[in-house]
């Protein structure tokens, strides 16, 4: 009996399977690709909203409070105000790692109210901390919205940031609100997709593969049925049943085989 692996079946299944796979595997890296860029362009505008609407939030009565806020605040009532209400709008953001906001002093970036101070976990920082890793991205947020286009790290870790600038009730500029992504969290989302992909990827060359297996089968059952007729006929039989209807080249293959017997039992009967 002839190895079930060089039969034709198995050749088109196989061959039509690696093809799948190869044009899958390229379309799955190109695709990973720039649906990564694409989210980190989404991350990017979600944050640069944030920081916005947390700008407006603060802007007026809450500009003038941190205007006023010094160096040993932390404990005033007016210190908690701006801190419950960052934190608040952080609650409704989960993804935000860290929420702030900022000031300039001179030629020096300094914190104003940063609600994870106190926190023994996770220190923040103090009314009047020296920022030493302001880039020209967060100097930009002082006097319109500004978004990293990559990851920055500091102390605190990697992030994607975005910030906005805060107005007091006299519309001056005093200070900015920051909001940090971590750059683990934007890798996670970035993977959560490409598994996404990866499985609706699988999903879908399993279908092929069946599919084709399938196809495959039926293709050779026929030949089978046509292999046996020309057998039978090659040994003289003339009630040989073809018994394969299809509407492709094998089915007019079979209608030969069928004119065939035909014309063997007109000539036998002479």
């Amino acid at each position: 009996m002839r190895n079930k692996i060089h039969s034709l079946g198995v050749k088109l299944t196989l061959s039509f399977m690696f093809l799948i796979l190869f044009v899958t595997a390229l379309m799955y890296a190109l695709t990973l690709t720039e649906i990564k860029k694409a989210l980190k362009e989404v991350v990017r505008s979600e944050l640069s909203a944030i920081s916005q609407m947390m700008a407006l939030e603060l802007n007026g009565a809450d500009g003038d409070v941190m205007q006023k806020l010094q160096a040993g605040d932390e404990k005033t009532e007016l210190y908690a105000r701006i801190k419950t209400k960052l934190k608040s709008f952080q609650g409704v953001h989960p993804d935000i790692k860290y929420i702030y906001t900022m000031k300039k002093n001179g030629s020096e970036v300094q914190f104003i109210v940063d609600p994870m101070y106190g926190d023994a976990a996770d220190p923040g920082a103090a009314i009047g901390e020296k920022y030493a890793d302001a880039n020209q991205i967060l100097l930009g947020g002082f006097e319109k919205s500004s978004t990293d286009a990559d990851y920055h790290a500091d102390k605190w870790g990697t992030f994607l940031s975005s910030y906005a600038p805060v107005r007091d009730s006299k519309n001056e500029l005093i200070g900015l609100v920051g909001v940090d992504m971590s750059a683990t969290t934007v890798i996670q989302k970035q993977n959560f997709i490409g598994m996404m992909i990866y499985l609706a990827t699988g999903i879908a060359v399993l279908l092929a593969t069946v599919i084709i297996f399938i196809f495959s089968v039926t293709i050779i059952k026929d030949i089978h049925k046509l292999n046996r007729a020309a057998s039978d006929i090659s040994l003289g039989k003339t009630d040989v049943e073809i018994g394969v209807v299809r509407k492709d080249e094998i089915g007019d293959l079979a209608e030969s085989f069928g004119r065939m017997v035909t014309s063997l039992k007109i000539m036998m009967q002479k």
